[in-house]
């Protein structure tokens, strides 16, 4: 007769994992060599082990089940099989399992030479494995989330910002060429002067060979004669109107009576 004992944390709330182990049909999916468990009453369970390669069925008495506490059984006849599993919560979310395995080895594992250390290295296989399964979410449902936040933050897409920014309320309409950026600067569209003219000054500024041509110095030279001699048509005095319409329309306001 051997007795060995283990434990083990497990990633979930004490009472998930005391369900689990108090329902013991769940028993073959992670103790070595059972291969059956059903309910043959109120505190009674029917058994199928593989023991080395053999079939093997007994009945066990399920000894006590206090909720989110403690579970035991063992066989009523024959070979002796007693497993009591004690439960310690460790916060809200997370529980220690300790278990105690008592078993006549003759029985579990004839063929074993290392009964007692095989029997150690056997239950704390199981436990690990139970562990996997709470945690994994296979029994007891759908797993915990880990971290400060189980919730998916998506990146925003082009089309989401776009549209955020044409609701957005704003005192003026944008420009053309406003909004995302497809690579280099499109100057064909844009007004840097703010005066929304078609024609672009950054597209029809002279250069200075421009400045260079006879025409140009003819235009210089005839603009100062103009000036000399009593102003150039649609010019106005600090502060006052043109007489006629300028490039600008007619009652355009000079900068000195704008202020």
């Amino acid at each position: 007769m051997s007795m060995v004992q283990q434990a083990i944390e497990v990633s979930a709330p004490v009472h998930t994992v005391y369900e689990q182990l108090a329902a013991f049909e769940n028993y073959p999916r992670f103790m070595t060599g059972v291969r059956q468990v059903t309910s043959i009453g109120a505190d009674q369970t029917h058994w199928i082990m593989d023991v080395d390669g053999k079939r093997r069925e007994f009945d066990a008495q399920i000894i006590e089940r206090s909720p989110d506490e403690r579970v035991s059984w063992s066989t009523m006849e024959g070979p002796l099989l007693a497993e009591t599993i004690t439960l310690r919560p460790m916060g809200e979310t997370k529980t220690q399992v300790v278990a105690q395995l008592e078993a006549d080895i003759a029985f579990l594992m004839p063929s074993d030479r290392h009964g007692q250390e095989s029997l150690n290295r056997r239950l704390k296989a199981d436990l690990t494995t139970f562990k996997g399964l709470v945690e994994s979410g296979v029994l007891g449902g759908r797993p915990m989330p880990t971290g400060a936040s189980a919730k998916r933050l998506f990146p925003a897409s082009p089309a989401s910002v776009a549209a955020r920014i044409r609701n957005r309320p704003s005192t003026s309409q944008p420009g053309p060429g406003a909004g995302w950026d497809t690579g280099a600067a499109d100057l064909g569209n844009a007004d840097p002067t703010g005066t929304r003219l078609t024609d672009n000054p950054l597209h029809s500024a002279p250069t200075s060979a421009d400045l260079k041509t006879p025409s140009a110095v003819r235009g210089a030279q005839d603009l100062e004669r103009d000036m000399r001699s009593g102003g150039v048509a649609g010019s106005a005095r600090m502060g006052g109107r043109t007489g006629n319409a300028d490039m600008w329309g007619e009652g355009m306001i000079n900068e000195e009576e704008r202020g």
